[in-house]
């Protein structure tokens, strides 16, 4: 008998679409997986947009619909996609439906060179510095600083290039937006720590990984940038691979 693969949603992180994880979802998808990237409507919305609005848009354009079906769900977040991302599992993680006597629900948490905060912690709020240092306003959006070295150091000057391009404003509000709910206890976490990140040094997520605990989280290395799905999506897809294959054992 033949286990049912859960389904993994993809959330990118700021000024980036759902486009960044496709090269993992194509991987994820030969394996048999349904594999979702998202696009939040913070990328390139209004400037009010929250994190909130984006977590609304995981769960009723995505999770909630899985969850219904009584499929498990694994959500993996980029950067500040562990915000919304996060948020999202309100009343929808796999204990939660066990304790109505349903199937499915979120399963797993993986966060990639992502922001794993406290409850009622902004990420504005939880950089010592703030904002400054990471990004810029331009009328009412906000844009990176220093994306080339910063995003993609590990990657050449024409696939850069290519991303660079891509890149969309994003709503600050986002940025000031408290977490109400610290899904990763309530739900099995793992954090993809990108050994080569220029922007979020490996330092930096070590620490916040041990947020929810001494212990509490999986680790995984993976040695590529900050954007280690766009430059090692084989690598990041065996990761989610690993995390799935774990969770059916449990």
């Amino acid at each position: 008998m033949s286990i049912e693969k859960p389904a993994v949603l993809l959330i990118p992180g700021a000024w980036h679409q759902g486009s960044a994880f496709e090269l993992v979802a194509n991987k994820l998808r030969a394996q048999g997986y349904q594999a979702e990237p998202i696009t939040l409507p913070s990328a390139g919305g209004p400037a009010s947009t929250t994190a909130y609005d984006d977590a609304d848009h995981i769960r009723k354009a995505y999770l909630e619909d899985l969850v219904a079906q009584g499929k498990e769900v694994i959500i993996v977040m980029h950067s500040y996609g562990g915000i919304p991302g996060t948020e999202s599992v309100k009343g929808l993680a796999r204990k939660d439906l066990v304790a109505q006597g349903k199937k499915g629900g979120v399963i797993s948490l993986i966060y990639e060179s992502a922001f794993l905060v406290p409850a009622g912690a902004s990420i504005e709020s939880f950089l010592p510095g703030g904002l400054d240092a990471f990004m810029t306003t331009d009328g009412e959006m906000m844009y990176p600083k220093d994306p080339r070295e910063k995003f993609y150091n590990d990657m050449d000057d024409e696939t850069a290039s290519k991303y660079l391009a891509a890149i969309v404003p994003h709503a600050p509000e986002t940025m000031r937006t408290p977490l109400t709910y610290a899904a990763y206890h309530d739900v099995p976490t793992n954090y993809i720590f990108c050994t080569r990140d220029a922007g979020f040094p490996l330092f930096a997520q070590q620490k916040i990984a041990t947020i929810p605990g001494e212990g509490v989280v999986h680790p995984y290395f993976v040695d590529g940038g900050h954007f280690a799905m766009l430059s090692q999506p084989q690598a990041v897809a065996d990761v989610i691979h690993d995390v799935a294959t774990r969770a059916a054992a449990i």
